[in-house]
């Protein structure tokens, strides 16, 4: 099927219709990931309608023109695949990952699952029940929820903090009808990528997908959502939990900003490994949890970085505070020279190692390709990080811990924990 280069090569081309196909040839695997996005998540529904991106995305396996919802999982499961989907704030993935000969197969099934769904009428009233029980685990899985409510209390009346899942109330006013309409408005061919990674000629990729994709329509018109607010979520939910959750967060950049190595080595300083700030001095010197983290998201017009720690609810005033330290700590003083030399080492292992998975290269190059229009090869990534100096992590700390913090709590003393 393919001659070995010595080298991976990543290529992007328009289609005809105007999708976006992006491929990148890995010769030392024998597994192809392909993956169908669409650059519209929960950020673009309308208020009413919240969380019908993600009842869509599961509505895609119940069963196109020529396939049954079980033959859509035979034939992938028949050659060894795997078939998966997600939803996320600004996204909407499906994607397959097989052996290269079985390359075409998944192509028509991604392509038949985008072009033909039918929504069976039966299929879309099991399926809202499906999704509320998911939406019941949601809500027992405080650690889970509170990363959507820190959200919504940074970002207030936006539609970034509404959750993805959508609530009982917007899930039981969602109708098949509005779904096939909404599927109609925002899978259009200006707002998809096909993207794959692994054994597989990105010539020869390129050619099948606008083979299998040629369908896809235009635009049809706006889909913006409508301008009404959102709800703003409580910061302080009371509730009877072994634990208390609490998340501390502060706005930050989006995701393609020149900053983004910057940020993600002050995140790794402040809890992103055993090593970290946070980690060391809430779990290890203190004993205070078991999960204590931070982490950084960013999305196309905004950020957030957020601290996250579980512990028993006499425990979480003091938890909280270590983090506010930090943050003080961190915008005021220069790491030193060791910490940022491991951060760095450690920044550049997990991204490699993270990079012999297939499915990670290919949802790398989507990403790029959707948040920055380019694919940015991983020698770019490596010196970016490599360039991240003490005064950079000083600076930025300095910059986006002048902001006040969102504090938001689940658990028996969660008021407490937010205002105290």
């Amino acid at each position: 099927m393919i001659a070995d280069p010595r080298t991976t090569a990543v290529i992007k081309r328009a289609a005809a219709n105007g999708i976006r196909v992006i491929c990148e040839h890995i010769p030392t695997v024998r597994s192809v990931a392909a993956g169908v996005w669409c650059c519209n998540g929960s950020v673009a529904e309308p208020p009413a309608l919240n969380g019908i991106s993600h009842l869509i995305e599961h509505m895609f396996f119940k069963g196109t023109e020529r396939r049954t919802a079980a033959q859509i999982a035979a034939e992938i499961d028949g050659v060894g695949g795997a078939l998966d989907a997600f939803t996320e704030k600004e996204n909407i993935s499906f994607f397959a990952h097989v052996l290269y000969e079985h390359l075409p197969l998944a192509l028509d099934v991604l392509s038949d699952i985008l072009l033909k769904a039918t929504f069976p009428a039966e299929e879309f009233v099991k399926e809202k029940s499906v999704v509320a029980e998911e939406i019941r685990l949601y809500e027992d899985s405080p650690d889970e929820k509170i990363h959507d409510l820190v959200m919504g209390v940074l970002s207030p009346g936006e539609a970034i903090g509404m959750p993805v899942l959508g609530s009982f109330e917007t899930l039981e006013a969602i109708g098949r009808d509005d779904a096939l309409r909404y599927r109609g408005e925002i899978f259009t061919a200006d707002r998809i990528v096909v993207a794959a990674a692994g054994y597989v000629d990105p010539e020869e990729f390129i050619a099948m997908a606008e083979e299998y994709f040629a369908a896809v329509p235009g635009p049809v018109g706006a889909t913006s959502p409508k301008a009404a607010a959102r709800p703003t979520p409580r910061a302080a939910y009371v509730k009877d939990t072994e634990q208390t959750h609490l998340c501390v967060a502060v706005p930050a950049i989006p995701y393609g900003h020149p900053d983004r190595y910057v940020l993600a080595a002050l995140t790794t300083v402040l809890g992103g490994n055993a090593s970290s700030r946070l980690f060391q001095k809430v779990r290890e010197d203190r004993g205070l949890a078991y999960a204590v983290y931070a982490y950084g998201r960013g999305f196309h017009d905004s950020g957030a970085l957020v601290a996250y720690a579980g512990t028993k609810p006499a425990n979480a005033l003091e938890a909280r505070d270590i983090v506010l330290e930090q943050f003080a700590d961190l915008a005021a003083h220069k790491i030193g020279a060791g910490e940022l030399r491991r951060t760095r080492d450690f920044l550049k292992g997990t991204l490699m190692l993270s990079l012999e998975s297939t499915a990670a290269r290919m949802g790398r190059n989507a990403r790029h390709e959707i948040y920055m229009g380019r694919h940015v090869p991983l020698e770019e990534t490596l010196a970016g990080v490599d360039a991240v100096t003490t005064d950079d992590i000083l600076r930025v700390a300095a910059e986006i811990f002048s902001n006040k913090p969102a504090v938001v709590a689940i658990g028996p003393n969660a008021e407490a924990v937010v205002s105290a």
